[in-house]
């Protein structure tokens, strides 16, 4: 019998309302829930199907915005996973807000500092490193108002400051990193001197373009977070009356649209070298049967049902859908090392793996084994867009569903997971009711 969508829908309210009178009278048996005795005659119950077949593939995206976040990401890391990652940091610099620099004041030293967010991603215990060095064009945003992680302004390829660190990311510590004195007596001496390229930013960022932090490649042992609380202090001295007075000036972060993260990835030697953009899938079963999910590089997992058009028959004779969650499972013993995301959200896709719903259908719910590692699990309500596909009785083979970090933290962090896709299948559980 076929059921245009107007009566389908008003079934479906009505059979919810007759559930929701008599569901405390039900009685239970294996993968059906009868309504009571009163409703034997017209059979109506709820039953389970959990026998689909469920497809994972790894997706890398080809275009991630990092710019306005409010995180400079910068440091090196490498595991026999994942491959190498590298994120370097780019953003302007403004003019000092006030400044008065007497004729007798003189030039002390120029120092760009940087302050922790409590972010990292690796091991804090090895040396970071961090080059500075001065762009040689202008930041542009890109047109969507954004600027990707794929992106890198040309710079001096000599830097004019460095430093080698242990990282403190908890702490409350701030880098302090000097820049070479050629780069500081000039700033000081046009500020003196109130030359036109210190007269406003726009006149400044056109003279002096922004700082490109660039993370020491042969350290590999973290990426660490730092706000945006960052600028250049020129430190100046003032004597008077034989007293020496230390005044500095702030040069800011001018604009934090303009500030963004280039992040880099190296897979040649793992499983996602076969990774080449966007429209092309990983199957599992080329990557060791997982599927992977990373921020900053952009990595998220697509979701086929192949066997879900057999349930059509099932709605063509009036079977609705009550629910339907997808569960999806971390290989056991991948993350004892690193903490799982605290949730992940899942979006339609269509066959070249863009993004085709304007909101994500379901956050996920982590039901984490800490002991065991064995029955940890996302789970995803995902009925909308299961009752989407069927609802003109025809599935299309090249839509799906694209699983990924939260927006914020796909782009501010590096929480990774990495799903089984064959000791612990993905499960689809569909929750149907026949009358």
């Amino acid at each position: 019998m076929y059921l245009n969508k107007n009566i389908y829908s008003f079934v479906q309210i009505i059979v919810v309302i007759f559930i929701i009178i008599i569901f405390p009278a039900c009685k239970e048996s294996p993968g059906e829930f009868n309504l009571g005795e009163q409703f034997v005659g017209s059979q109506v119950s709820m039953n389970l199907i959990d026998t689909f077949s469920v497809d994972l593939s790894t997706v890398i995206l080809d275009d991630m915005s990092t710019s306005g976040t409010g995180s400079i990401l910068i440091g090196c890391f490498r595991d026999t996973v994942f491959g190498k990652i590298k994120s370097n940091s780019f953003l302007q610099i403004g003019i000092p807000e006030y400044y008065e620099i007497e004729t007798e004041d003189t030039y002390d030293s120029l120092v760009l500092i940087l302050c922790y967010n409590n972010y990292y991603f690796g091991d804090t215990v090895k040396y970071q490193g961090i080059f500075v060095h001065q762009l040689v064009e202008n930041i542009k945003l890109g047109d969507d108002g954004g600027i990707s992680s794929q992106i890198a302004f040309n710079y001096n390829y000599a830097p004019i400051g460095s430093i080698t660190y242990t990282p403190k990311p908890n702490s409350t510590d701030t880098l302090f990193i000097r820049i070479d004195d050629i780069v500081g007596i000039d700033l000081f001496t046009k500020l003196k001197n109130k030359l036109e390229p210190i007269l406003n930013n726009e006149s400044f960022i056109n003279y002096f373009h922004g700082l490109a932090l660039i993370a020491d490649s042969t350290k590999e042992g973290a990426i660490i977070g730092f706000n945006t609380n960052v600028g250049l202090i020129l430190f100046t001295s003032r004597k008077r009356d034989e007293i020496t007075e230390s005044i500095s000036y702030l040069f800011p972060l001018l604009d934090t649209t303009r500030q963004f993260n280039n992040i880099t990835h190296d897979f040649s030697s793992t499983p996602l070298n076969l990774l080449a953009n966007q429209r092309n899938a990983l199957q599992s079963n080329l990557s060791r049967n997982v599927s992977y999910i990373q921020g900053g590089i952009g990595l998220a997992i697509r979701v086929d049902f192949p066997s879900l058009s057999d349930f059509l028959l099932m709605v063509k004779r009036g079977f609705i859908i009550s629910k339907a969650q997808l569960f999806i499972y971390p290989k056991e013993n991948s993350y004892r090392d690193f903490d799982l995301p605290p949730n992940l959200d899942i979006y339609g896709v269509n066959e070249s793996n863009k993004i085709t719903s304007s909101w994500a259908y379901a956050s996920s719910v982590l039901t984490e084994d800490k002991l065991y590692q064995q029955e940890t699990n996302y789970s995803f309500d995902i009925s909308e867009y299961i009752k989407n596909e069927l609802s003109d009785y025809y599935v299309n083979p090249g839509n799906g569903l694209l699983i990924t970090l939260s927006s914020n933290y796909m782009k501010t962090t590096f929480y990774r997971a990495i799903m089984d896709a064959r000791n612990r299948k993905p499960k689809l559980k569909i929750y149907y009711l026949s009358y």
